[in-house]
This record gives C-alpha cells, sequence and structure tokens, in this order.
C-alpha cells in the first residue's frame, strides 16, 4: 500500500491534496473515537460510583440487621442457658463470649464473661428495654460488645462479644473486586473493621455531607487507581454507639472492564475506515496533481523566460481550459517582453538620474529600434521660459549620436499641442507654416510625421515627432509603444519640475522671495568655513519691524504683506551685492554681510536699513510708518556657528527694542548671561505656584483724616529656592510676556478672598483688598464668572474686594474692558485706577467707566515739597476727581512732610513706608491690632 501511495505523491500539490483528504477523514474520525471513548468511560465509571455507593449502602444496613439479630440471640440464650451452650447453636456461632450479669452474681452462658463498664447511659438504655452497643480496641483489636436487658428479670442484663465474621461477614460472600472497612463516624474515627487495607488517612479525611448522604475518594494501590464511597449508618439511636461508616473500594480496571472491550472493536473500525480514505484520495490525486504538476512546470519556463514551449494537454475538462490559457498566455507575453524590458530600463534611468538629457538619449534609441520611422525627434518646452524649447534630434546617418538645438517656440506651436492627449499625424506639404519644433525631422527629407504630445498633469511640455518619407500608417501596437515611452518622458520632466520647485519652496520665503531660514544658515555655514580657511570676519543684521501687528491690525493682512514685501525691497537696496538678505518669519530679517574690515561697517549697513524702514509705506490711499530695531553679531566673537550667530544677533535685538526700538545694538556677552538668566527665570516662575514659592504682602491704606486702616493692596512676592526673594520687577513682566501672568492674577485673587476671610473671622477691622489685575486678564472670556465664584465661595461681600487697573488697560483695550467692568461694578466689587498721571488719561476714561478710586503715581508724591510741578499735579488730581466723586490714594508717602501736604491738599488715604511697607499675613494683622489699641493717629 505505502508503494502504491507514493508513486502518487511526488509533487508538493499530491501530496498536499493527499494530506487533505486523508486530515480530512482522519481528525473527525480520531475526535469521535476519542470523545466516545472519553464519554464510555465516564459512564463506566459514574455507574461504578453508583454500584459502589449502593453496595455501601447495603453493607451498612447488613451490619445494622445483624447487630439487631445478636441482640435477639442475646436474648433467647439468657431464656435457654442450656440450648446458647451448645457448640451448633445460634449464640455460639455469634458471640465468642456470653454472660449474664445481675446485681449479685454473673452467669457465664459463653466462655469468659465479656469485661464491660456499664455506664449510667448504658443502664439507662438497657433499663428502657434498648440494646447498648460498646466498642473496644482499634484495628484488629476491635472488640464489639453487646448489651439487652432481659424483661422476665428486671435487674440482670445479657452482655455478648459478637464474633468478627458474624458481623462483618466473610470476604468470600463480598461482591467481586470489593473491599469493604467500617470506622466510627465520629473523632477520633477508629478504624473498626478493613477487608482489604486502605489508607488510614485518606479513611478519616472522608465526611458524608448533603443530600446523598455519601462520600467519595480516591487513591493508588499497588500502582493501580481505587475509587471508594463511603456511607453513614446510623447507630446512635438504636444502640447508643457511634454511627459508623462504611467504605466500599473497587479498582478503577474493575469497573472500566467493559471498555477494553468496547475498544477492542472501535478502533479497528475507525483504521479500516481511514484505510478506504487513503485509497479514495489516491485516485483523486492520480486525476489532479499529473495536469498540475505540467501546469506548474510550464509556469517555471515562463518565469524563465521560455516562452516558446506548449502545453497541448488534450482534457475536456477545466484543467484543459487551463492549459490552453496558459499556452496563449505565454505567447502574448513573449510578444510583450521586449517592449516591457525597453521600459524597464527608461524607468531605472528616470529614478536614478534626473538628466534629462541621458533619459531622452534612450528613448531616441529605444524608438528608432521599435518603430520604422526615418527620424526621431523629442522637443522639450522651458518651464520659466516658455518662449524656448530644446529639441534633441537623432540624424538617420548616424544613429548612435544625439544633436541639441535650443530655438524658439511660437504660441501656435504651444496651441497645436493643447488639448491633444493622443498622437496625430501631420503633413508639412498640407500646412501653411510647418511648426519650429519639426524643422530637423523636416530636413531628413520625411515629410510626413507622427506628433505624440508629451503631457505633465494636463500640461503640454513637449513633443515626441516621428518621420516618415511616405505616408505610412503605425500599428497599434507602435502607437502605443509612443505612447508609453512618451509618458515616461513626462515623468522625467514633471520630476525635474517639482525638485526645482520644491527646492524653491524649501529655500525661499514665497512672499518675497528672498532665501529663508534654511538657504540663509546654509549660506552662513558656508561663509564660516570661509572665514577660518581665510581668517576673515562677517557680521549678521538680525532686522525687526516695530509695532508691525499695528499694521496688520489696524489696515489688514493684506497691507501688512505690501508692507513686508517693501520692506524686503528696502532692505535689499540698503546692502551690497556680495551680502544675503533672508526674511526668517513673520517681521523679521536678516542680513549676512561679508568681509568686513571693520565692525563699523556693519553699523553703517544697519543705520541706512533704519533709516530705510523709517521712512513712510505708502499703502495707496492710506500712509503707514514702522521703524526697526536691529542686532548686529560678529564672526567669531559672537559665535561660531550659525546658530549662534543668529542667537547673539537675535539677543542684540530684543535689548534694541528694550533701549526704546528704532535703534542698533551690538551683541555682548552680556546680554546672553541676562536671555539665559531671563529664560532660567521663566522657567522657575511657572512651577512657582505648584510649590509654594508665591506669598502675598499686604500694604495697609489708612485714612488721611482718622489714621484708621481702611484698606490694604495685596502685593505677591516670589521667594525663589535659589535666589532668594525675586523683585515683582523682574519676574512679572516675564510672566506677562509669557501669558502666565493670567494663572498668577487667579491665584493672588483666590488667595486675597482667602485671607480677608480669615481676616474677617478674627474680627480684623479691615474694609477692603485691593487686587491688581493685569490686562491680559481681561482678554480672556469668564473673569467675572471666576471671581464672582471666588467670592462667594469665601462667603464675602462684593465690596470687601477691590480690583486695580492701569490706565493703559483703558487706552489700549477700553471697548474691550467695558462690558467686564460694568459686569464688576454691578456685582459691587470697587475699582481702583492705579498709577494714575504717568499715562494719557483723560477725564473721559473717569466719566466712563466705573471707577470709583484713583491712585496717585509716586512720582508725583516723591516731589512734593521739592517741585511746584508736582503739588501742582497732585492738586489739580485731587481736586477733579472729588468733583467727580472719586477716592483718592496717594502712593509712595516716605514723609511727614508729603503726609502735611497731602493733608492740606485733602487727600482721601495714603500708603507708603512712612506707614508700613508690604507685610506678611500675619505681620500685618498684628500691626492693624497694634494700631487699633494704641489709637495711632496719623
Amino acid at each position: 500500500m505505502i508503494g502504491f501511495v507514493g508513486r502518487f505523491v511526488r509533487t508538493r500539490v499530491s501530496r498536499r491534496l493527499f494530506v487533505l483528504f486523508v486530515l480530512s477523514a482522519f481528525l473527525p474520525l480520531a475526535l469521535i473515537a476519542v470523545l466516545s471513548l472519553s464519554q464510555v468511560r465516564s459512564l463506566l465509571l459514574e455507574q461504578g460510583e453508583q454500584r459502589l455507593a449502593a453496595v455501601a449502602k447495603t453493607y451498612g444496613m447488613t451490619l445494622f440487621e445483624r447487630l439487631l439479630l445478636a441482640s435477639d440471640v442475646a436474648a433467647a440464650a439468657a431464656g435457654n442457658p442450656a440450648a446458647a451452650a451448645g457448640a451448633g447453636s445460634m449464640a455460639a456461632r455469634t458471640f465468642s463470649a456470653l454472660a449474664e450479669i445481675a446485681p449479685d452474681r454473673t452467669t457465664a452462658l459463653i466462655g469468659e464473661p465479656p469485661k464491660v463498664d456499664l455506664g449510667a447511659e448504658a443502664r439507662q438504655r438497657l433499663a428502657a428495654g434498648q440494646p447498648w452497643v460498646a466498642i473496644t480496641g482499634e484495628g484488629a483489636g476491635v472488640r464489639v460488645v453487646i448489651a439487652i436487658g432481659l424483661a422476665q428479670r428486671p435487674a440482670s442484663v445479657v452482655v455478648g462479644e459478637l464474633r468478627e465474621e458474624a458481623l462483618w461477614g466473610l470476604a468470600d460472600e463480598f461482591p467481586s473486586a470489593t473491599g469493604f472497612c467500617v470506622l466510627e463516624d465520629e473523632e477520633p474515627r477508629r478504624v473498626l473493621y478493613c477487608s482489604e487495607p486502605m489508607p488510614r488517612e485518606i479513611l478519616r479525611s472522608l465526611r458524608v455531607q448533603g443530600r446523598s448522604g455519601f462520600a467519595s475518594a480516591q487513591w493508588t494501590r499497588d500502582g493501580q487507581a481505587t475509587r471508594a464511597r463511603a456511607w453513614s449508618q446510623f447507630l446512635r439511636a438504636g444502640f447508643g454507639t457511634p454511627d459508623w461508616m462504611v467504605v466500599a473500594s473497587q479498582p478503577e480496571s474493575h469497573q472500566l472492564a467493559r471498555l477494553t472491550e468496547f475498544t477492542n472493536v472501535y478502533l479497528p473500525v475507525v483504521a479500516l475506515t481511514l484505510l478506504l480514505v487513503a485509497w479514495l484520495t489516491v485516485r483523486q490525486t492520480r486525476d489532479i496533481a499529473g495536469p498540475v504538476g505540467l501546469l506548474a512546470e510550464r509556469t517555471r519556463g515562463i518565469a524563465n523566460n521560455d516562452f516558446t514551449s506548449r502545453l497541448d494537454l488534450e482534457r475536456d475538462d477545466e484543467l484543459g481550459e487551463l492549459a490552453n490559457a496558459v499556452d496563449q498566455m505565454s505567447q502574448r507575453l513573449g510578444n510583450q517582453f521586449s517592449a516591457l524590458t525597453a521600459l524597464a530600463e527608461i524607468d531605472h534611468l528616470i529614478l536614478a538620474t534626473q538628466d534629462i538629457a541621458q533619459v531622452v538619449r534612450i528613448v531616441l534609441q529605444r524608438m528608432q529600434a521599435a518603430v520604422p520611422a526615418q527620424a526621431v525627434a523629442i522637443t522639450l518646452f522651458d518651464q520659466d521660459n516658455p518662449d524656448q524649447a530644446r529639441t534633441f534630434f537623432q540624424p538617420p546617418e548616424a544613429p548612435g549620436t544625439m544633436s541639441l538645438e535650443r530655438h524658439a517656440v511660437t504660441p501656435a506651436d504651444r496651441f497645436l499641442l493643447q488639448g491633444m492627449s493622443e498622437g496625430t499625424w501631420l503633413d508639412s506639404r498640407a500646412a501653411s507654416i510647418a511648426p519650429s519644433f519639426l524643422a530637423n525631422v523636416l530636413s531628413a527629407g520625411a515629410p510626413a510625421a507622427y506628433l505624440q504630445p508629451i503631457v505633465w498633469r494636463g500640461v503640454a511640455c513637449g513633443v515626441l515627432s516621428l518621420a516618415y518619407r511616405d505616408a505610412a500608417q503605425l500599428t497599434e501596437g507602435e502607437k502605443q509603444e509612443a505612447r508609453e515611452l512618451a509618458d515616461r518622458i513626462a515623468v522625467a520632466v514633471g520630476s525635474q519640475w517639482r525638485d526645482e520647485q520644491l527646492y524653491q519652496q524649501s529655500h525661499f520665503d514665497p512672499l518675497t522671495g528672498m532665501p529663508n531660514r534654511l538657504l540663509f544658515k546654509d549660506r552662513v555655514e558656508r561663509e564660516i568655513a570661509r572665514g577660518q580657511r581665510e581668517s576673515t570676519s562677517f557680521a549678521l543684521l538680525f532686522v525687526d519691524l516695530d509695532h508691525f501687528k499695528h499694521v496688520n491690525d489696524s489696515f489688514g493682512h493684506t497691507a501688512g504683506d505690501k508692507v513686508l514685501l517693501e520692506a524686503s525691497r528696502r532692505v535689499s537696496r540698503c546692502i551690497r551685492d556680495s551680502d544675503t538678505v533672508a526674511r526668517l518669519g513673520g517681521d523679521e530679517f536678516t542680513v549676512m554681510l561679508g568681509r568686513l574690515n571693520h565692525p563699523q561697517e556693519a553699523w553703517v549697513i544697519a543705520e541706512s536699513v533704519v533709516a530705510a524702514l523709517s521712512e513712510e509705506f505708502n499703502l495707496g490711499e492710506q500712509q503707514c510708518f514702522v521703524s526697526a530695531s536691529v542686532g548686529i553679531a560678529s564672526f567669531p566673537a559672537d559665535g561660531g556657528s550659525a546658530e549662534e550667530l543668529l542667537k547673539s544677533a537675535d539677543t542684540a535685538m530684543y535689548r534694541a527694542k528694550a533701549a526704546g526700538r528704532g535703534q542698533v545694538v551690538f551683541f555682548e556677552e552680556k546680554m546672553n548671561r541676562e536671555a539665559v538668566a531671563r529664560v532660567t527665570l521663566d522657567r522657575d516662575l511657572r512651577v512657582a505656584i505648584d510649590r509654594n514659592e508665591l506669598v502675598l504682602h499686604y500694604q495697609p491704606q489708612v485714612d488721611v483724616a482718622s489714621g484708621r486702616i481702611r484698606g490694604a493692596e495685596a502685593l505677591v512676592r516670589w521667594n525663589h529656592p535659589k535666589h532668594g526673594l525675586v523683585s515683582p520687577s523682574r519676574f512679572i513682566p516675564l510672566a506677562e510676556e509669557s501669558g502666565f501672568i493670567e494663572q498668577i492674577g487667579r491665584w493672588i485673587i483666590e488667595r486675597a478672598c482667602a485671607q480677608m476671610k480669615e481676616w474677617r473671622a478674627l474680627g480684623l477691622p479691615l474694609e477692603r483688598i485691593s487686587v491688581n489685575v493685569s490686562p491680559r486678564q481681561f482678554r480672556r472670556r469668564g473673569l467675572e464668572d471666576f471671581i464672582r465664584r471666588a467670592v462667594e465661595s469665601c462667603g464675602l461681600p462684593a465690596a470687601c474686594i477691590e480690583f486695580e487697573i492701569t490706565e493703559g488697560l483703558l487706552l489700549e483695550r477700553g471697548e474691550a474692558v467695558e462690558g467686564p467692568l460694568l459686569e464688576l461694578d454691578r456685582m459691587g466689587h470697587r475699582i481702583a485706577l492705579d498709577d494714575f498721571g504717568t499715562g494719557f488719561s483723560s477725564m473721559t476714561y473717569l466719566q466712563r467707566f466705573p471707577v470709583h478710586t484713583v491712585k496717585i503715581d509716586r512720582v508725583f508724591v516723591e516731589g512734593l515739597g521739592r517741585s511746584a510741578d508736582s503739588q501742582a499735579i497732585v492738586a489739580a488730581i485731587i481736586a477733579m476727581s472729588h468733583a467727580l466723586g472719586k477716592l483718592v490714594i496717594a502712593e509712595g508717602v516716605e514723609t511727614d512732610e508729603q503726609l502735611a501736604l497731602l493733608k492740606k491738599l485733602r487727600c482721601d488715604e495714603i500708603q507708603g513706608f512712612l506707614v508700613s511697607p508690604a507685610l506678611p499675613p500675619e505681620a500685618f494683622a498684628q500691626f492693624i491690632g497694634s494700631r487699633v489699641e494704641a489709637a495711632t493717629p496719623i
């Protein structure tokens, strides 16, 4: 059989079919066999368990009946002592010892009287006419004694020791392969009898529970699995002794004897079935695998470029049809293979090089060999100059050469190809004017030409021209060849155009056409390399337009783009031809000034840039003015790389802005250190709240007339873990620039409300706490809702929290903040105008906005007593504010002379070092308490 199968499973397909057919039968049959055998085994074991349970129960009830019979035999023997003493009597077969015990004597009926202790419980049962059983010893030494009272002699008791075979029975009478053990069903669970040895730990671990009244156990005895069932026989009610547990055991092999018989029949049937499946599989495999092997062999031949062999398989089924289709496919593939090889070579060349001339050379050679044309030419239009073109021509007399001619093209030439996707014939003799790109092919004496346009994304970028002397017709295959080659040229041209476009986009600014950051850094690195090689120096200018954002906001982004374009032209006019100007983005420009003899030359050019950008920008009917801040960094003093030089120039530019804008500033190392320190401080500030480093100090605001402290201004302090107490003048501007001031502002409001709640609970006579609100906070929606939640969560009246704003907020964002200020006023909060007099305040602001308090800036308070102008300004502010019903607070009061003048001018309140500096919360509370107790006047 093995040899027969081997002849038909030599191929991989035949082997797979054979394995598939065999497995399709084997696996289900094997699974069925396993499941069947498993199910039969489970059923047999279950039936064996049930039989064991029945045997255990039957044996237990037999023991009960034997005890009852023994009690009857003992009573009968006491009534007829002579009969009981006979050797073949029932009593002699039942008892090994029997005696009648009276109060005054003991009469032996059989053997020596049993030794037993009749306790109170036993005598009580015996007096009631109930038998009593006592167990002594354990294992092989167990003695079972039964006692029963005599009705005819109430004071006497018959006591007998049961014979082992009379109680437990003979092992020969037990069911086949079944062993029994009897033990007490109470601790210490003495083993009373075992026909076969059973593990003591198994016996003592059995517990009969549940409704079934049975317990199960399994163990291995002499290498053979054994199963047992236990049943509890109730004896306490009938005989006054603990219940007995009867355990019946059998080997599993005895219970599974029927399984062996079933297996001996079932497995041969399965084997015969598998043999039948294998035979049928071999027959089917022979009919399928043979043709499939031939098809596989022919396919391998096609893969090895063998397109001439044929199958010639004569069959009238699907395999025969498949063989015929393979033969036809082989013939067509042979015809197309040469064409595909040529196209593949061209594709490889397109991917490997960006030189269009090499691609054109290969196409000319392939086209000359593929079609019977007299001459072949390829014309490509210039992308940047649509009026110019290049024509590549292969002369008929020199097939291996290629000439290139640049010439002009007319709109009519382009129009001829526009919208043309398929090739077309052109007879120059019938045309009034031949296209310029046909000059070469017509010079070869071929008046008829076939034009195949070269189209890339809907745009004609060239033409493939095939010249013929006679009116010839190209076959469809040759036209398809021309189209595919033209498409390949279009891909090569489009790839070149795309690369040029990508380079332009990635290296030049789209608005101004200037180099962008990438190209500028590359040129700077080149200049650095030359400077290191030739020991020369150069400079970078970092130019940033001042207030350019106002141009976009006021005139629109279109006007802003016009300003940027004009600014780029002005900067370009200020530099030399050898210098480079670039736009980094936004309103930032950079200039590289090469080969400088002295840094003063960079200064002169930078000043000319500032002057040029400060002139008026004409935006049609409108004009605008901007200025520029310029930072200068020089190589090698201010950096050894493009990134370092840009960073240094940028730092210098920001120093120019900080100095008043419209200036030129050279970079110094000090600037870099300050910039690094500024960045570090900003980073630490962002985690200051989470680390509990920010604290609020409170500066008292004192009523000038009464000397009573009416309010306090909450001032934030930063206790830096490394730098100590950082001045607000350092970190507040940082927070304003980064936007972190919004989070700090919200923290200040929440902390001030919580502090006011604590002080009110302590009974401090303080009317309000003033909190400074940043202009950035007013730019965010929801400020009023946040304040309302913060105040209400602390249970404070709105009047307890006053908010201080600056004049600049009203000047720059008056319309935007009017609504929030009115809402705060409606909520009951007071509004204070801080640093009044230093900006561009006017009476209209005090009338328009809900301002309740005017705070005179310390600049004017410092001049009191020394400057008549300061005194006049303070007097005017106080008089004007009182006329409008505003409260006036003077800031920065430090001398008694200033206080006296403010009293004279009827200022309402003061704050300053004359009263107290800003104090921590605990010190502020003590300060108020001390002033209240001392009733200190101002």
